[in-house]
């Protein structure tokens, strides 16, 4: 008997059919040993999620009881995929304001991209009323100084640093879904990824990622789309119109059920003969079926081009299609005339194009048959877990394990505040000097340091099965303090006013203090009968001080005649800087 350490059981539970395969890695390629697939006997499955848990799970159990049969293997585990219906996707944008000569730093950058989806996640919860949503994912659109777009934020300085996020989330209840499913029929879930992941995994090579490229996988319920460009995958989206849309166009026109609806959709005969509902045997052409389904059609590639515009800006440089459905007649077409592009850019992959296979199997030929390869690739590449399982301060987190997680994964999935993070920066002291408003800043805070298994690390370090994150405060900077001998120089030769009354030049500025400050001793020059005499020591001076300054004879019985400026002056007259004195 096999060892079933050694082997992937992928199943693709689609809308319509579920898609089971086991599989083996050979020499780093993915030898299928065996596959079955079966459609539902009822519809169980709307768009992708799972209504019927009974009815799904019996499908499942019947799949895993003729690969068993057929390989005379025990199957317990299995890896799955969650359709792109229940994606949630949604732009955000997080700002900060910047101490005056803080340079930006990683850190910073990292922190506010957190942010960002935070404000994605409430975002998202607000819409739709459901709280636990597992992340996806984001890509950063732009990052902003002082307001205008910038390339890297790191090493600048500025007032304002932004960021624009387009993050994407997964419902929980969605996974649980498909949990339950698999678990009535006696299997446990070992890897979980999403459809567009597995689907871009066999489909797009690396190096063809690096082009703007749009895979949509066209299943009965949904159209799941996945864009890449340069090297990442930076949307995921998805149109709730997809192949059985064309049936039931068909069933209408026709007077049919679903079933025979779904036989003439799927035939490629030039006569098809059918009994409609009545019992009334009909024969018509391929040409009259085509003609039917022809404005359907039109409208699935409408609505899955305006979404790849909608998330890409413009249209991608080529279009993989993917699904049962993806063999519709005339799609290619109408997708390549609405994208404007040529049509050799819109593509249907087949299994021909996977080149991660060992050998191509026989029961496994179309465009639907490159989901369920990749679900069981992605698992055999990811060593089938299903969520990686870390300690945040010694709480455990489970982490959807679609991608590389890193330390925001865990951060994110216990809703850890981005805030909490951020240096905290002492106060900023506002007030007046001589009315003009002065602002000391407070002392930058020191921010907290993040540890994985003890190694200091940030939120974009990786993490693995068991690590575990710790973050250690970081330490709040101290408030802005400055004294009145600090602010002003010579303080202690001035008046010093505050709020109006007189204060010591060691006193302490508060908050909104109105501050005046005022030479305490002044001097100037006047001119005394010619010539030009410094006058000092006080605040301010009478016509009788100037005596103290000048040497000037005055006979003791004469009254001198005094003048300011050509004018009559009395001892008591003040004196003003440039002042021209007689004494006579």
């Amino acid at each position: 008997m096999m060892n079933t350490n050694d082997i992937v059981f992928a199943l693709d539970i689609g809308t319509r059919v579920v898609v089971g395969i086991v599989a083996t890695e050979n020499n780093g390629k993915l030898e299928i040993l065996a596959s079955e697939q079966m459609e539902h006997q009822e519809r169980a499955m709307f768009d992708g999620q799972v209504h019927d848990i009974d009815k799904v799970a019996h499908v499942i159990l019947s799949i895993k009881e003729k690969l068993e049969n057929t390989l005379k293997i025990k199957l317990r585990e299995v890896a799955i995929a969650a359709a792109g219906r229940s994606l949630k996707t949604q732009f955000a944008r997080a700002e900060k304001s910047l101490a005056e000569d803080h340079e930006i730093t990683l850190e910073d950058i990292h922190s506010l991209e957190l942010e960002a989806l935070e404000i994605a996640h409430k975002s998202i919860v607000s819409k739709s009323g459901i709280t636990d949503y597992h992340t996806v994912g984001y890509t950063v659109s732009n990052y902003y100084l002082n307001g205008l777009p910038i390339a890297n934020l790191k090493g600048h300085r500025g007032k304002e640093m932004a960021v624009e996020i387009l993050a994407t989330f997964l419902p929980f209840d969605v996974v649980e879904g498909l949990y339950a499913s698999v678990k009535k029929s006696g299997l446990e879930v070992s890897y979980i990824t999403l459809e567009p992941i597995a689907a871009i995994n066999v489909s797009l090579k690396p190096d063809i990622r690096m082009l703007n490229i749009a895979l949509v996988d066209i299943g009965a319920g949904t159209s799941d789309i996945a864009i890449s460009k340069e090297g990442n995958i930076i949307a995921y989206s998805m149109v709730p119109y997809a192949g059985d849309e064309i049936s039931e166009e068909i069933a209408r026109h026709f007077l049919t059920d679903f079933a025979t609806a779904e036989k003439i959709k799927k035939s490629t005969k030039k006569e098809i003969k059918f009994k409609d509902v009545l019992g009334i045997e009909h024969t018509i052409s391929r040409e009259e079926v085509l003609e039917v389904i022809k404005p359907s059609v039109k409208t699935l590639a409408q609505k899955i081009c305006e979404e790849i515009v909608k998330y890409n800006g413009k249209s991608p440089s080529a279009v993989f299609l993917v699904g049962g459905s993806s063999n519709l007649p005339m799609l290619p077409e109408e997708i390549a005339s609405f994208l404007k592009l040529p049509p050799n850019r819109v593509s249907v992959r087949d299994i021909k194009s996977v080149e991660i296979l060992h050998s191509r199997p026989k029961k496994l030929k179309g465009p639907e048959s490159i989901t369920p390869i990749g679900i069981a690739y992605s698992a055999m590449i990811n060593k089938r877990k299903d969520f990686v399982k870390v300690y945040v301060e010694d709480k455990l987190v489970k982490i959807f394990n679609i991608k590389s997680p890193t330390v925001m994964d865990a951060l994110l999935a216990i809703d850890y505040s981005s805030q909490n993070l951020i240096p905290q920066s002492g106060k900023d002291l506002t007030f007046t000097l001589n009315g003009e408003k002065m602002t000391i800043k407070g002392e930058e805070g020191i921010p907290p340091k993040i540890y994985v298994n003890g190694t200091l690390a940030n939120l974009k370090t990786s993490i693995k099965e068991g690590d575990r994150i710790s973050i250690i405060g970081g330490k709040k900077g101290k408030d802005a303090f400055i004294t009145v001998r600090d602010l002003v120089k010579g303080a202690e030769n001035k008046e010093i006013y505050v709020n109006g009354k007189l204060a010591d030049p060691d006193y302490s500025i508060k908050e909104g203090d109105e501050i005046r400050v005022e030479d305490s001793i002044k001097s100037f020059s006047i001119t005394v009968n010619g010539k030009e005499v410094l006058l000092k020591g006080k605040r301010e001076y009478m016509f009788i001080d100037l005596f103290n300054f000048i040497d000037i004879k005055l006979d003791n019985n004469r009254v001198p005649e005094m003048k300011i400026n050509g004018k009559k002056a009395s001892y008591t007259d003040l004196l003003h800087p440039g002042d021209v004195i007689e004494i006579i």
